[in-house]
């Protein structure tokens, strides 16, 4: 009888624990060769580890069904996601509560193009904006990066699916695929993609920045995750796991890139008070 009511016991504290947890429900991968997801992963978990003292233990949960943009946010304002990452703009600022320190330094607006790697000396020719701006780019649909290119000029395939953006690359039914320099290394070293290379030999500069986003109404995790990222910001964590997890590490050092052309291009997406903020670019990428 004393095993039972121990065993019971054991059984009720591990119940008020698990229930006591809670659970912060995240989009899955966009596919498989979305290497970069992660990144952002491992970091909102790192952010829910550092806050845990003061908010209590936290367990990532990952949707099952791959999300669409659009879908991700929509699923953010009905309650049925409870974090969502993406890059940020003036209509998602208004609509949602962004946390505005950047999960990649600002790295995700350098934009390097993927190509196929028999035409290395097309790209090698290009000096100028003008140039690039003939060739089309493939890009996610209801990503700002569209918006941004077309707005400089840039001719755009707009692709709904992610999975589908390196096979058409591939395939060559566009001309490159502008990846954040935080993303392409690791996405193009992923298994089947030997015939495509990063070229940064060129990049496309224009600010955006990723951010955590939850619902309006959920203000506790945005104050739990705001306090998180200062937090590992200003002791240098975040800076450190930047430069050292594994889907990143291979961009550093960034004086790799002094000898890049970097074509600056505007962002009309932007919330207006963007240049203002603190931390929107917290990682230096110098260029002579």
């Amino acid at each position: 009888m004393a095993k039972s009511r121990c065993l019971l016991m054991l059984l009720w504290l591990w119940s008020a624990q698990a229930s006591a947890e809670d659970v912060v429900r995240i989009q899955p991968s966009q596919s498989v060769d979305n290497t970069s997801y992660q990144y952002y992963v491992d970091l909102l978990q790192l952010v829910l580890n550092s806050t845990a003292a003061d908010y209590g233990p936290s367990r990532i949960v990952v949707l099952e069904s791959t999300l669409s943009q659009a879908r991700g946010f929509n699923l953010l304002k009905k309650g049925q996601l409870d974090v969502y990452w993406a890059g940020t703009s003036f209509a998602r600022e208004r609509d949602y509560l962004a946390i505005t320190i950047p999960l990649e330094g600002g790295l995700l607006g350098y934009r390097v193009p993927v190509i196929a790697r028999n035409r290395v000396s097309e790209f090698a020719k290009i000096t100028t904006v003008a140039q690039l701006q003939k060739m089309v780019a493939c890009q996610g649909s209801q990503w700002p990066d569209s918006d941004i290119l077309e707005h400089n000029g840039f001719l755009v395939e707009r692709v709904i699916s992610f999975s589908l953006m390196y096979s058409m690359l591939a395939q060559q039914r566009c001309d490159y695929f502008p990846r954040g320099i935080n993303e392409a290394y690791a996405e193009v070293n992923t298994q089947g993609h030997e015939e495509l290379m990063v070229y940064d030999k060129l990049i496309l500069r224009y600010p955006l920045p990723m951010y955590f986003f939850v619902d309006k109404q959920n203000k506790p995790l945005a104050k739990r995750l705001t306090q998180g990222l200062s937090q590992l910001l200003a002791n240098g964590k975040l800076a450190d796991f930047l430069m050292h997890h594994p889907t990143t590490s291979a961009i550093f050092p960034l004086s790799r890139y002094q000898a890049s052309q970097i074509f600056i291009l505007d962002n009309p997406t932007l919330p207006k008070d963007f240049n203002n903020r603190e931390h929107h670019d917290w990682i230096e990428f110098s260029h002579q």
